[in-house]
């Protein structure tokens, strides 16, 4: 393989890295949090706070 066709596919490599690590970093801020089914007793969580919080 010559070193300008091995230059093309890691910087094509690195491009897709990128350009996925992007992606999941936008997708969370759309979804920030626990999301949809993480296995968190969310609920349970909730009471506990709300129960510290009152005087």
């Amino acid at each position: 393989m010559s070193p300008t066709l091995q230059t093309i596919l890691a910087l094509a490599v690195v491009a897709l890295a990128a350009a996925w690590l992007v992606r999941r970093s936008l997708a969370q801020r759309k979804h920030p949090g626990c999301g949809d089914d993480c296995g968190c007793p969310a609920i349970e969580v909730k009471a506990r706070a709300g129960k510290i919080t009152r005087p």
